[in-house]
């Protein structure tokens, strides 16, 4: 009996550390970083990534996404705001000032092909096509890919490990701290690059801002942000599946408008942009030749 106990004591052991061990390098040592909603976050003591502790179920996720995502309460500044008709102009703009931020002409993909990876309501596929690129995007969200379609925009239901095709760009906006396998993601996108093609992710980072926020910083959202990378992370995991970094900036200060006077926030924008230590980072990298 006291064999068998032991022999049992030994596989749940084995089986706890597989449910808590870190998808992006399987090591299980952590530490506690916040607790939101009553979900642990931990940095990996290995590859520094941010996580979920536990995982979500994939039941989890998917019925977090199910319905209402638009419109979902994250936290107390409301929902998503860029959603909305009102933001366009917004939008459109931030994304101009992040593709002189990366140095990156999209002109030259005129007549090129773009997959956006979690194209939610299509905003960027509406401003790529602006450009002359041949865009597809895809979502997971039943309803999102429904306004986009009413909005004549190409964009389905699908999982990207369903795709196959040839891209010259692919882009992930605010989309990789999702997923649950980001390792394996990146690994994926780069078989569905063309030779010299690239791809351009935007996620939030971990680093000052966050460590001086706590557990008030807004991207701790349980179930939506399942890894949170920071800079140096991110950029090791882009190496290892099989990317070189061409440019990134990092932006914003964790104080959203209206919640401090605008010419403080002015000031502490400019500070962590120009210093790098933003709260977001936008990284361009190509695939490297094998």
């Amino acid at each position: 009996m006291m064999k068998i106990s032991a022999a049992r004591k030994i596989q749940n052991e084995l089986v706890e550390k597989r449910e808590t061990a870190c998808n992006i390098c399987g090591a299980v040592e952590s530490r506690l970083t916040a607790t939101v909603g009553g979900c642990n976050y931990v940095r990996c003591s290995v590859c520094g990534v941010e996580r979920m502790f536990e995982y979500p179920t994939e039941s989890d996720v998917m019925d977090f996404y199910s319905k209402d995502y638009m419109t979902k309460k994250f936290n107390d500044l409301g929902h998503h705001i860029h959603f909305t008709p009102e933001y366009r102009a917004t939008y459109f703009s931030e994304k101009d000032l992040t593709f002189s931020d990366l140095r990156m002409d999209l002109k030259k993909y005129s007549g090129k092909n773009l997959l956006d990876v979690g194209c939610a309501n299509g905003q960027f596929l509406e401003y790529a096509s602006k450009y002359g690129i041949r865009p597809l995007g895809i979502d997971i969200s039943k309803e999102m890919v429904g306004v986009a379609r009413k909005n004549g925009l190409n964009c389905e239901v699908a999982d990207l490990f369903d795709l196959e095709g040839a891209y010259d760009l692919v882009t992930f906006w605010d989309v990789v701290e999702h997923v649950m396998d980001p390792l394996a993601v990146l690994e994926k996108t780069r078989t569905l690059l063309n030779p010299g093609g690239e791809v351009v992710i935007q996620t939030p980072c971990t680093g000052m801002v966050s460590e001086l926020f706590g557990e008030k910083w807004l991207y701790y959202l349980p179930v939506q942000h399942i890894h949170l990378f920071s800079q140096e992370a991110l950029f090791a995991l882009l190496s290892k599946t099989g990317y070189s970094i061409t440019s990134w900036v990092r932006f914003g200060s964790c104080n959203p408008k209206g919640t401090i006077p605008d010419t403080n926030k002015r000031a502490i924008d400019t500070i962590v942009k120009k210093t790098g230590l933003g709260d977001t980072i936008v990284v361009r990298a190509g695939r490297t030749e094998d």
